[in-house]
């Protein structure tokens, strides 16, 4: 994003904002008088509940807008006219003095101003499209009443690059949603149709277009009965108002990337040839990867070729038996951890303790009905994968971590050369870093990390493969590049992460970092590509920081790189 589409789109949340503030005057008139109308009933009825929806609407958009004192006392106030409505003893007199003293609250509240000053941030997540990868489906449907915190939320993801339809209730929103499915629904839980109102759409969908939602409910309530009522609809996520944005984007990434992971990858090994093709078309209908050997001299190329994320066995075979043809796999450290399932008519219950106890994940018993396989399957496959990515990855960023990363390097260089491309790989380092945990703590610190993984994730190719080589240094390896075009895309990065607010209590700051880029060729190995980027990345340092430095010619001369990137567009 250039700098002027970055102070439009500033100034739009802006006005947003601004309109927002306009608005307020209004906005509380109509629950005062909704709260005189409310008195003069008695007992509850239509203006009481109204009453509740304006609160509940307050309460949940004043904090995104920079009024967060606000928002409390409007969320006080929706908490006591939600235990009165759902009361049989309890009546509106009871409880006039407080519902007085939150109204008039909201009024000074608003009267005071924004707490944040009225500053406004924006992500700057654009990209050049050759580098950046979208979701294959990013239109997201987001429905909410609340029509200047509906267009903030669509303003700030539509950075991310989503595509946002929005409605203010579920009637619209019935009639509108249809194929192309979108990729996710943004839903408040409360709608203009009741409290309700967003899980019963949810479930309407579901029924009647026969599909599975998936969802993200935001909502100002925060009670057990809510919550369960989302778990019961399937939500993904239930974020509580005033909304995290940064929060938002990321259940919404880890939503949408659930539903297309890869296939899982099943090896079976049994010397019945029909059934074991039975089986491998089962699990392929199932959008399984299978396949399938009937000899057990042929597993352990099998199980190099095709890595399997799970090894289904027959316990009895010609050649060998499957106690024997696990233990041969057991010798392979590589295969400590692979979950192999015996499948077998076995049913004596000392073999099958025999098989547990050399290391069988479960004994599944012939016959298997398709359900009880796919689902077995499915089980052991996923619960095997989640753990070979926490090994794999970081757990702060969820990037790869620094042994993995450096094996993954590896086979690219091996890629590159025999293909004869290029391959770049930069390292950055945070500046000041160690400021920043000194200042305003670890968490905060955290923060930032997680901020600059979230950024390098979402601008760069899913071919690019990303780490956290230690601390606050990261390192990407960037296959079919040149150095020229790394430089570019990295200057892109650089400047729209030094764009980034992060809020404190007490104030806001901002980060940068300096980054080093070496490429093959020249060098040939791993060993000599991290440390030619790692001296340009600790010449930039030296130079000022906040700049990138690319190693071009092997006598360790270093090209300048802390240009704007429009200087690379011109060239």
């Amino acid at each position: 994003m250039s700098e002027k589409e970055h102070t439009k789109k500033i100034a739009k949340l802006g006005a947003l904002r601004a309109a927002f503030a306009a608005a307020l005057p209004e906005r509380l008139e109509a629950i005062e008088a909704c709260w005189r109308t409310a008195y003069a009933a008695k007992t509850w009825g239509d203006a009481h509940t109204e009453l509740t929806h304006l609160a509940h609407s307050l309460a949940g958009s004043a904090g995104t807008f920079g009024f967060r004192r606000l928002g409390e006392k409007a969320k006080a106030l929706e908490e006591i006219l939600a235990l009165m409505s759902r009361s049989t003893n309890l009546n509106i007199f009871q409880q006039e003095t407080r519902i007085i003293e939150l109204v008039n609250a909201l009024r000074s509240s608003a009267l005071t101003g924004p707490d944040d000053g009225g500053e406004v941030f924006l992500v700057d997540a654009s990209a050049n499209s050759d580098v950046m990868i979208m979701p294959i489906n990013h239109h997201i449907v987001l429905i909410e009443d609340d029509a200047f915190l509906a267009q903030e939320i669509a303003t700030q993801l539509s950075s991310f690059g989503w595509e946002l339809s929005v409605f203010s209730n579920a009637t619209d929103a019935f009639t509108a949603i249809k194929e192309p499915w979108p990729a996710a629904v943004i839903i408040d839980l409360m709608l203009p149709e009741g409290p309700l109102a967003g899980l019963d759409l949810i479930k309407r969908i579901q029924f009647h277009c026969g599909i599975t939602v998936p969802h993200v409910v935001v909502s100002t309530c925060n009670d057990w009965e809510s919550r369960l009522a989302a778990v019961r609809s399937g939500a993904a996520a239930y974020l509580v108002k005033p909304v995290d944005i940064h929060v938002l984007e990321e259940q919404l990434e880890y939503v949408t990337n659930r539903s297309v992971q890869d296939p899982y990858r099943v090896l079976l090994v049994d010397d019945d040839e029909m059934l074991v093709n039975h089986y491998v078309q089962t699990l392929a209908a199932a959008g399984m990867d299978a396949i399938a050997i009937t000899s057990p001299s042929l597993l352990l190329e099998a199980l190099a070729e095709h890595q399997p994320e799970i090894v289904l066995l027959d316990l009895y075979m010609p050649e060998c038996n499957g106690i024997e043809a696990l233990k041969v796999i057991r010798q392979e450290a590589q295969f400590y951890s692979l979950p192999v399932v015996f499948l077998s008519t076995e049913s004596g219950l000392a073999m099958q303790q025999n098989a547990m106890q050399i290391g069988a994940e479960d004994f599944l018993q012939k016959p298997i009905s398709d359900t009880n396989l796919i689902m077995a399957v499915s089980i052991r496959a996923q619960r095997f994968r989640t753990l070979t990515e926490l090994i794999r990855q970081d757990s702060l960023t969820g990037l790869l971590n620094r042994i993995s990363f450096k094996l993954r390097l590896e086979i690219e260089i091996e890629r590159a050369r025999r293909s004869n491309e290029s391959l770049s790989l930069a390292m950055l380092d945070i500046d000041h870093f160690k400021k920043v945990n000194d200042t305003y703590g670890h968490l905060q610190g955290d923060r930032v990390i997680k901020s600059l993984a979230q950024l390098l994730r979402k601008r760069l190719r899913k071919s690019d493969i990303i780490g956290r080589y230690g601390g606050e240094e990261f390192v990407i390896a960037m296959p079919n590049t040149q150095p020229t075009l790394a430089v570019k895309i990295l200057n892109e990065l650089r400047e729209s992460f030094g764009k980034l607010q992060f809020e404190t209590p007490q104030s806001e700051f901002s980060c940068t970092f300096s980054c080093g880029v070496a490429a093959v060729p020249p060098m040939e190995s791993s060993i000599s590509l991290i440390k030619l980027a790692d001296d340009a990345l600790y010449h930039a340092k030296h130079k000022g920081r906040n700049r990138i430095e690319l190693y071009i010619r092997p006598d360790s001369k270093f090209l300048d790189s802390a240009r704007p990137a429009q200087e690379y567009r011109q060239k």
